[in-house]
């Protein structure tokens, strides 16, 4: 089998969704100081290649410890909506693919490449209401895409997000490398991290294919 790594790195000024508070990774033990080494990591859980959780815009909604692993877990169907600038990605990117309830849902752009340029969050592509509704309608378990947020990065109200996760369903943003996955149907994995009550938290994505 073949494990291609879909995250991005966590690294001190790497791209944050405007707003967002700098992230600070520092050595706080030295081992020629006191035998060990130790790492200081402070970020905001919307970083980096992460999941939300309906928490994150919904009230009341699920927060990560109460959605179970497997929703993060399992065969997802990769879609290719290939773009390279700012536009909505519309609901016709679904005809052909063959989604079955319970899926997660990987959209590909290629956005990926831009990650550390700005275009990356200034000219990001985003999905279209229309979608987001058609993938509710799917009965799909998880959705994941390859930029930084299903809305638009202006975007004051999140209507996607809200159409999402009122349905349940977690968003997986700032997924890396698809494009070196040559097949509609994969096993992935985008297990985050249990932090208590949080509305989102790291993740290590992955998929595994079959050689």
């Amino acid at each position: 089998m073949k494990i291609v790594d879909l995250s991005q790195s966590y690294k001190v000024g790497m791209p944050l969704f405007p707003g967002t508070a700098p992230i600070s990774i520092k050595q706080i033990a030295q081992i020629d100081e006191g035998g060990f080494r130790v790492t200081d990591f402070h970020a905001g859980v919307h970083v980096g290649t992460h999941c939300d959780a309906p928490a994150h815009c919904i009230k009341g909604a699920k927060t990560l410890d109460e959605i179970p692993l497997d929703t993060f877990v399992g065969y997802a169907v990769i879609v290719d909506a290939q773009v390279d600038c700012k536009k909505a990605i519309e609901a016709d990117v679904l005809k052909g693919c063959d989604i079955k309830p319970g899926d997660i849902v990987l959209i590909r752009t290629g956005y990926s490449k831009y990650w550390g340029n700005p275009k990356y969050i200034e000219d990001s592509p985003y999905l279209s209401e229309e979608l987001a509704q058609a993938l509710v309608k799917l009965n799909i378990k998880a959705l994941g895409i390859d930029f930084i947020s299903p809305d638009p990065v202006e975007s004051t109200t999140a209507p996607v997000h809200k159409i999402l996760m009122g349905s349940g369903i977690p968003i997986i943003e700032n997924l890396n490398r698809l494009d070196e996955i040559d097949v509609q149907r994969v096993f992935f994995s985008a297990a985050p991290l249990l932090i208590d009550k949080s509305d989102g938290g790291f993740t290590r994505a992955y998929a595994i294919l079959e050689k």
